[in-house]
């Protein structure tokens, strides 16, 4: 992907201050992990200082469980550009580390024993980067991502009048269209399970209620895909194992802290 566009919104037509204090020569520098942390963005970074022209060569790769002081990255070109770059690089570094280490706390207090999937609204123009991310920390973006995959929220069940009637409303997509469906109860979920849903997703509900859902889908169909939705993390994901397949976490409520990083000149 072309990075540029961020990199000029960052810094516009040029970087004034870089311009008229550093010389026009070349140099190197490192880019160093303040925090311990799970890295992700080591692409994008070396993808923006390739833009003016510097040569970034990582020391460490995505997915990495790096300790505060690591040097992750090495660059050498011209030093303007290096200056100007640092932001935008730094940036992405830092938000898409934020969002792989807080994914892969919950996905490790999961032992592998439900899927950890996040969906939620992103920063806008950033959702590309942030998926990445959530794949390096060890989830899953999500089917609703996807263009094959029609899914109906409470707000879609309200505005319908219910489930039966959205549940109606989306049979007309193509069969090679998913359907799923948000339910708050047992009975809608039996509802939207006998009407062909292929993801049932508990919204807001405990681990108990959460069975319950799971209970009534499945006993439509083994094959449909149950997902526990709310107020759920590192804390108490556990609960939900053996009555969820799926447990979906909010960017909202994840919890994601950028990581620090800073450019040292060599």
């Amino acid at each position: 992907m072309d990075l540029s566009a961020f990199l000029k919104a960052d810094v516009g037509r040029r970087d004034l201050t870089t311009k008229l204090s550093v010389p026009d020569v070349d140099g190197t520098a490192h880019v160093v992990c303040r925090e311990d942390a799970v890295l992700a963005g080591i692409d994008e970074a070396s993808d923006v200082f390739a833009i003016l022209g510097a040569d970034a060569e990582p020391t460490a790769k995505d997915g990495d469980r790096v300790r505060a002081g690591s040097r992750v990255l090495s660059i050498s070109g011209p030093l303007q550009g290096i200056l100007t770059c640092e932001g935008t690089a730094l940036g992405f570094l830092s938000c898409m580390s934020g969002v792989a280490t807080a994914v892969s706390s919950v996905a490790e207090a999961a032992h592998g024993k439900v899927a950890v999937a996040v969906e939620g609204t992103s920063v806008p123009g950033f959702g590309t980067f942030e998926r990445k991310a959530v794949l390096v920390g060890g989830g899953d973006p999500h089917a609703d991502a996807l263009d094959s995959l029609v899914f109906l929220k409470r707000s879609h069940v309200s505005a319908c009048g219910g489930v039966r009637n959205a549940m109606e409303r989306i049979s007309k997509a193509s069969v090679a269209v998913k359907r799923g469906i948000e339910v708050v109860s047992a009975e809608e979920a039996a509802v939207a399970s006998s009407m062909g849903a292929d993801i049932v997703r508990a919204v807001g509900l405990g681990p108990e209620s959460t069975a319950d859902v799971f209970d009534a889908a499945k006993s439509v169909s083994d094959r449909i895909v149950v997902e526990a939705s709310g107020e759920i993390g590192r804390h108490n994901i556990a609960e939900y194992v053996g009555k969820a397949d799926v447990v979906v976490l909010d960017r909202a409520s994840l919890g994601c802290k950028p990581v620090r990083f800073d450019l040292e000149m060599a």
